[in-house]
Protein backbone atom coordinates (compact mmCIF):
# COMPACT_ATOMS: atom_id res chain seq x y z
CA UNK A 1 0.00 0.00 0.00
CA UNK A 2 1.24 3.05 -1.18
CA UNK A 3 0.99 6.65 0.29
CA UNK A 4 0.29 9.82 -1.50
CA UNK A 5 2.54 12.61 -1.76
CA UNK A 6 1.57 15.35 0.90
CA UNK A 7 0.00 18.24 -0.91
CA UNK A 8 -1.17 21.70 0.24
CA UNK A 9 -0.76 22.60 3.64
CA UNK A 10 0.88 19.42 4.85
CA UNK A 11 3.93 19.82 2.27
CA UNK A 12 4.81 23.48 3.65
CA UNK A 13 4.56 22.01 6.99
CA UNK A 14 7.37 19.56 6.13
CA UNK A 15 9.71 22.41 4.60
CA UNK A 16 9.50 24.34 7.22
CA UNK A 17 12.02 22.11 9.10
CA UNK A 18 14.40 22.30 6.74
CA UNK A 19 17.40 24.77 6.34
CA UNK A 20 16.44 26.86 3.30
CA UNK A 21 19.09 26.18 0.61
CA UNK A 22 21.30 28.46 -0.81
CA UNK A 23 21.68 29.16 -4.27
CA UNK A 24 24.65 27.30 -6.33
CA UNK A 25 27.29 30.29 -7.34
CA UNK A 26 28.24 29.34 -10.57
CA UNK A 27 32.38 29.87 -11.17
CA UNK A 28 34.01 32.23 -13.24
CA UNK A 29 36.89 32.24 -15.26
CA UNK A 30 39.49 34.48 -14.40
CA UNK A 31 40.25 36.74 -17.46
CA UNK A 32 44.44 35.34 -18.64
CA UNK A 33 47.01 37.60 -18.69
CA UNK A 34 49.18 38.36 -21.58
CA UNK A 35 52.68 39.13 -21.46
CA UNK A 36 53.65 42.48 -23.01
CA UNK A 37 57.08 42.50 -24.53
CA UNK A 38 57.64 46.20 -24.13
CA UNK A 39 57.09 45.93 -20.04
CA UNK A 40 59.81 43.09 -19.95
CA UNK A 41 62.28 44.72 -22.10
CA UNK A 42 61.13 48.21 -19.31
CA UNK A 43 61.97 45.67 -16.35
CA UNK A 44 65.23 44.70 -17.55
CA UNK A 45 66.12 48.50 -18.30
CA UNK A 46 65.44 48.99 -14.84
CA UNK A 47 66.99 46.63 -13.18
CA UNK A 48 70.40 47.68 -15.40
CA UNK A 49 70.06 51.44 -14.91
CA UNK A 50 69.76 50.33 -10.91
CA UNK A 51 72.86 48.13 -11.07
CA UNK A 52 74.50 51.09 -12.87
CA UNK A 53 73.35 53.43 -10.52
CA UNK A 54 74.99 51.09 -7.44
CA UNK A 55 78.27 50.73 -9.29
CA UNK A 56 78.70 54.41 -9.57
CA UNK A 57 77.79 55.24 -6.16
CA UNK A 58 80.53 52.10 -4.50
CA UNK A 59 83.08 54.20 -7.19
CA UNK A 60 82.52 57.43 -6.01
CA UNK A 61 82.65 56.39 -2.56
CA UNK A 62 86.44 54.64 -3.04
CA UNK A 63 87.75 51.85 -1.59
CA UNK A 64 89.25 51.17 1.86
CA UNK A 65 92.94 50.91 1.83
CA UNK A 66 96.32 51.95 3.25
CA UNK A 67 97.92 55.41 2.58
CA UNK A 68 100.97 57.39 3.48
CA UNK A 69 100.10 60.22 6.22
CA UNK A 70 102.06 62.97 7.36
CA UNK A 71 102.65 62.23 11.31
CA UNK A 72 104.61 65.48 12.08
CA UNK A 73 105.39 68.49 11.02
CA UNK A 74 107.95 68.56 8.18
CA UNK A 75 109.24 71.92 7.15
CA UNK A 76 109.97 72.92 3.53
CA UNK A 77 113.09 71.43 1.82
CA UNK A 78 113.26 68.80 4.96
CA UNK A 79 114.74 65.56 3.32
CA UNK A 80 111.47 62.65 4.23
CA UNK A 81 112.66 59.87 6.94
CA UNK A 82 110.11 56.87 7.77
CA UNK A 83 109.65 58.75 11.48
CA UNK A 84 108.03 62.11 9.86
CA UNK A 85 105.47 59.13 8.10
CA UNK A 86 102.58 57.02 9.60
CA UNK A 87 100.29 54.43 7.54
CA UNK A 88 96.08 55.22 7.69
CA UNK A 89 93.52 52.53 6.58
CA UNK A 90 90.67 55.08 4.90
CA UNK A 91 88.52 54.84 2.01
CA UNK A 92 89.60 57.61 -0.30
CA UNK A 93 87.51 59.80 -2.90
CA UNK A 94 88.99 58.45 -6.62
CA UNK A 95 89.85 62.09 -7.85
CA UNK A 96 92.48 61.61 -4.63
CA UNK A 97 95.49 60.35 -5.11
CA UNK A 98 97.68 59.51 -1.84
CA UNK A 99 100.67 57.97 -1.87
CA UNK A 100 100.01 53.87 -1.17
CA UNK A 101 101.46 53.03 2.12
CA UNK A 102 104.11 49.96 0.50
CA UNK A 103 105.64 53.18 -1.73
CA UNK A 104 107.10 54.50 2.01
CA UNK A 105 110.60 52.98 0.57
CA UNK A 106 110.44 55.39 -2.87
CA UNK A 107 109.32 58.34 -0.12
CA UNK A 108 111.94 58.42 2.20
CA UNK A 109 114.79 60.65 0.93
CA UNK A 110 112.50 62.75 -1.22
CA UNK A 111 112.28 66.70 -0.11
CA UNK A 112 109.00 68.39 1.05
CA UNK A 113 108.11 70.97 -1.63
CA UNK A 114 106.15 72.22 0.65
CA UNK A 115 105.27 72.24 4.30
CA UNK A 116 103.50 69.19 5.71
CA UNK A 117 101.01 68.82 8.43
CA UNK A 118 100.22 66.44 10.77
CA UNK A 119 97.51 64.02 9.89
CA UNK A 120 96.97 64.85 6.38
CA UNK A 121 97.58 62.62 3.18
CA UNK A 122 100.38 62.72 1.35
CA UNK A 123 100.62 63.36 -2.16
CA UNK A 124 103.38 63.26 -4.93
CA UNK A 125 102.69 66.64 -5.33
CA UNK A 126 104.02 67.54 -1.68
CA UNK A 127 106.92 65.82 -2.56
CA UNK A 128 110.31 66.98 -4.90
CA UNK A 129 113.78 65.25 -5.92
CA UNK A 130 115.30 68.30 -5.95
CA UNK A 131 116.60 69.72 -2.43
CA UNK A 132 115.31 73.17 -1.68
CA UNK A 133 116.26 75.87 -2.39
CA UNK A 134 118.72 74.52 -4.40
CA UNK A 135 122.64 74.76 -5.42
CA UNK A 136 123.71 78.58 -5.36
CA UNK A 137 120.35 79.40 -3.52
CA UNK A 138 119.39 80.82 -0.02
CA UNK A 139 115.68 79.91 1.31
CA UNK A 140 114.51 83.38 3.26
CA UNK A 141 111.35 84.15 5.18
CA UNK A 142 109.86 87.24 5.09
CA UNK A 143 106.88 88.40 7.55
CA UNK A 144 104.98 91.34 5.51
CA UNK A 145 101.98 92.99 6.35
CA UNK A 146 98.85 93.38 3.76
CA UNK A 147 100.11 97.02 2.84
CA UNK A 148 103.86 94.83 1.30
CA UNK A 149 102.05 93.01 -0.95
CA UNK A 150 100.03 92.70 -3.98
CA UNK A 151 95.90 92.48 -3.81
CA UNK A 152 96.15 89.24 -5.85
CA UNK A 153 97.19 86.04 -3.56
CA UNK A 154 100.54 84.95 -4.33
CA UNK A 155 101.09 81.00 -4.69
CA UNK A 156 103.85 78.86 -4.09
CA UNK A 157 105.90 78.70 -7.51
CA UNK A 158 105.49 82.04 -7.99
CA UNK A 159 108.34 84.29 -9.37
CA UNK A 160 108.65 88.04 -7.68
CA UNK A 161 110.49 90.83 -7.24
CA UNK A 162 111.38 92.02 -3.64
CA UNK A 163 111.96 95.52 -3.68
CA UNK A 164 114.20 97.27 -0.79
CA UNK A 165 113.01 100.79 -0.17
CA UNK A 166 115.29 103.32 1.27
CA UNK A 167 115.00 104.01 4.72
CA UNK A 168 112.14 105.92 6.59
CA UNK A 169 114.00 108.63 8.13
CA UNK A 170 117.52 108.57 7.32
CA UNK A 171 119.85 110.34 9.76
CA UNK A 172 120.35 113.33 7.74
CA UNK A 173 124.45 114.35 7.36
CA UNK A 174 125.74 117.96 7.23
CA UNK A 175 126.79 119.40 4.11
CA UNK A 176 126.56 116.46 2.01
CA UNK A 177 124.95 116.32 -1.47
CA UNK A 178 122.22 114.02 -2.17
CA UNK A 179 122.10 112.12 -5.28
CA UNK A 180 118.80 111.02 -6.42
CA UNK A 181 120.04 107.99 -7.92
CA UNK A 182 121.17 106.26 -4.68
CA UNK A 183 117.37 106.78 -3.04
CA UNK A 184 116.40 104.41 -6.36
CA UNK A 185 115.23 101.03 -4.95
CA UNK A 186 117.11 97.97 -5.35
CA UNK A 187 115.35 94.66 -7.09
CA UNK A 188 116.04 91.36 -6.15
CA UNK A 189 114.34 88.37 -7.96
CA UNK A 190 112.92 86.03 -5.72
CA UNK A 191 110.62 82.22 -5.91
CA UNK A 192 108.02 81.91 -3.62
CA UNK A 193 108.69 78.29 -2.12
CA UNK A 194 105.85 78.31 1.02
CA UNK A 195 103.15 80.89 1.89
CA UNK A 196 101.02 80.68 5.10
CA UNK A 197 99.91 82.93 7.74
CA UNK A 198 102.89 84.98 9.91
CA UNK A 199 102.80 85.07 13.58
CA UNK A 200 101.44 88.45 13.99
CA UNK A 201 98.14 89.57 12.94
CA UNK A 202 97.43 90.59 9.34
CA UNK A 203 100.45 89.39 8.21
CA UNK A 204 101.52 86.63 6.10
CA UNK A 205 105.35 85.18 6.02
CA UNK A 206 106.66 83.87 3.07
CA UNK A 207 109.66 81.93 2.29
CA UNK A 208 111.42 82.78 -0.90
CA UNK A 209 114.74 81.54 -2.36
CA UNK A 210 117.00 83.57 -3.75
CA UNK A 211 120.63 84.11 -5.65
CA UNK A 212 122.88 83.45 -2.59
CA UNK A 213 124.33 86.47 -2.73
CA UNK A 214 121.73 88.54 -2.08
CA UNK A 215 120.39 85.70 1.21
CA UNK A 216 121.66 88.09 3.48
CA UNK A 217 120.56 91.81 2.21
CA UNK A 218 117.35 90.34 1.76
CA UNK A 219 117.14 88.85 5.46
CA UNK A 220 118.32 91.71 7.05
CA UNK A 221 115.83 94.56 4.93
CA UNK A 222 113.03 91.76 5.72
CA UNK A 223 114.16 91.84 9.17
CA UNK A 224 113.77 96.42 8.97
CA UNK A 225 110.44 96.17 7.07
CA UNK A 226 112.11 97.20 4.39
CA UNK A 227 111.02 95.02 1.43
CA UNK A 228 107.72 94.99 -0.33
CA UNK A 229 107.09 92.34 -3.30
CA UNK A 230 105.90 92.52 -6.57
CA UNK A 231 104.42 90.01 -8.87
CA UNK A 232 106.47 89.20 -12.33
CA UNK A 233 104.56 88.48 -15.45
CA UNK A 234 102.90 84.95 -15.13
CA UNK A 235 105.35 82.02 -16.70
Amino acid sequence: MTSAPPTGSTATAVNAGRPPTAPLAVPRLAPQRRWQPRLIWLAVALIAAGGLIAAKVLLSVGSTGEYLAVGKRVEIGTQLTRADLTVVRISVDPSLKPVPANAADRVVGRFAAVALVPGTLLTEGQLTDTAIPGAGKQLVGISLSQDKLPAERIKPGANVVLVITGETNPVPVPNQQKDPATNAPLSIKATVIDVRPGTREGTTLLNVAVVERDGPLVAARAAAGRIVVTLTARS
